[in-house]
């Protein structure tokens, strides 16, 4: 009988040492992963980061054209350096966009880029917001997405033009 005493007790250690061992490394397992996963995760929040500013900065950019172009509908002189300096600027930007933002946001800054340099180097014949405005609100819209911004509803307001 003190035999299998001996056994029973060497048997257990084995098996407490190998579920010890067991769960070592599925303990340094899970850490590892968790790392990669913090670690992707951390890379996603940079590159929307990235995005967030070029997005921001070619908005503002944005803006600086269609004050050239609103002064050029004015009837005030846009100097033909003045309009290739912002053009050129605007369409670096949209590369930079084009680099980093998934292609419906590329796209729609296309079409908002090729509508400003028009405007910004000959007067487009209507005001500069209704000839820009379905370009700007797709290219805002293709952003806030990319941003992961959730969608907000405009009510038109009925006293609009009263």
């Amino acid at each position: 009988m003190g035999i299998w005493v001996n056994i029973i007790t060497a048997a257990s250690g084995l098996l407490g040492a190998g579920i010890g061992i067991t769960g070592t490394l599925l303990s340094e397992r899970w850490r590892a992963r968790s790392s990669e996963q913090q670690d992707q995760h951390a890379a996603v929040l940079r590159l929307r980061d990235e995005r967030k500013d070029v997005l921001i900065r070619f908005f503002a950019l944005v803006r600086e054209l269609e004050r050239a172009a609103e002064r050029r509908s004015a009837g005030e002189e846009v100097t033909a350096q003045e309009a290739a300096d912002l053009t050129s600027r605007l369409w670096l930007l949209h590369v930079e966009v084009h680099i980093l933002c998934s292609q419906p946001v590329a796209d729609a800054v296309y079409a908002l880029t090729e509508r400003l340099t028009e405007a910004v180097r000959q007067p487009v014949g209507e005001a500069i917001h209704l000839y820009l405005s379905a370009a700007r609100l797709a290219a805002i819209s293709a952003a806030r997405n990319e941003l992961g911004v959730p969608t907000m509803h405009v009510v038109a307001s009925s006293t609009a033009g009263a």
